[in-house]
């Protein structure tokens, strides 16, 4: 069974799931006419895994799929027949972050919100690597510290490709003050913070301490938005043991939550001001 891209194994099993409903069959009658396991049939409808061609091909054979939808079907496929070992470092990755940057990698626009920490795709290496220190080797292995920074630059060509990914982060001024890496790692990650923000493509606001609280104090989250209109958004959060998936009406709280955050935050011009007094006063080199 092949492994394939996260997101176009769900929509290969969102496209199967109504020509199944409307066959009328039993997922068990469609087991003993094709010849396919039973956990393979039931993880290609939820998504989980991709069944390669000529099992996928019976199995629409037999729930009746017109030609049409056997196309349509096979362009999935084509589309979620995607290696993610082509994201460097995939092997070391803990399973919920790689399915995020696997889905990453599709997605056409991203907002985040970060209530400790400087958001992945805005890090220094420095920051990056101060980090990884602080994480625990059970969430993400031993002697991830030396990979630490080349993930991150990795992940940041998004902000610059041909079409370069649209991101929009909302960041507490907390992690602006969290003296994460000691002094001249915050200097450089506020500056960089400061040049990012010069990008058409990137939005930076901060929520000041003056606005109280929010919904997502307790932990980080990711939106991603892709370029198909019939796409739901993915959602993730950060939680204590690594980056978790949020599925169906849960990722729509999420977004409103966002969109809460980004609505008591600072402009992204009031929030470059902030960004640069905080800088200023950690001083010169």
């Amino acid at each position: 069974m092949a492994i394939g891209s996260t997101r176009g194994k769900r929509r290969l099993g969102r496209h199967i799931r109504p020509i199944l409903d409307r066959s009328g069959l039993k997922v068990d009658e469609v087991v003993k006419a094709s010849r396919v396991s039973r956990p393979t049939i039931v993880r290609m409808l939820s998504g989980d895994a991709l069944a390669r061609w000529p099992t996928l091909a019976m199995v629409l054979d037999v729930i009746g799929a017109t030609p049409e939808e056997k196309t349509r079907a096979l362009q999935l496929w084509e589309v979620a027949d995607v290696d993610p070992y082509a994201i460097g470092h995939a092997r070391d990755l803990p399973s919920g972050y790689k399915r995020f940057r696997m889905d990453e990698l599709e997605a056409v626009r991203e907002r985040s919100l970060d209530p400790a920490l400087i958001t992945g795709l805005l890090q220094t290496a420095g920051y990056a690597e101060a980090v990884s220190r602080a994480t625990s080797r059970r969430i993400i292995g031993e002697g991830w510290d030396e990979h630490a920074a080349a993930e991150r630059s990795e992940r940041q060509r998004l902000l610059s490709r041909d079409k370069p990914l649209e991101f929009h982060a909302v960041i507490d001024e907390s992690a602006l003050r969290r003296l994460v890496g000691g002094v001249e790692v915050m200097r450089d990650q506020l500056d960089h913070l400061i040049a990012m923000a010069e990008l058409p493509n990137v939005t930076i606001q901060v929520l000041p301490f003056d606005r109280g609280a929010y919904e997502a104090q307790a932990g980080g989250l990711h939106l991603l938005d892709f370029a198909e209109v019939d796409e739901p958004i993915a959602a993730y959060v950060e939680a204590l043991t690594g980056t978790a998936p949020v599925e169906d009406e849960d990722a729509e709280v999420l977004a409103a939550v966002w969109d809460d955050a980004a609505r008591l935050a600072l402009t992204a011009q009031e929030s470059v001001s902030l960004i640069k007094a905080v800088r200023d006063t950690l001083g010169d080199p």
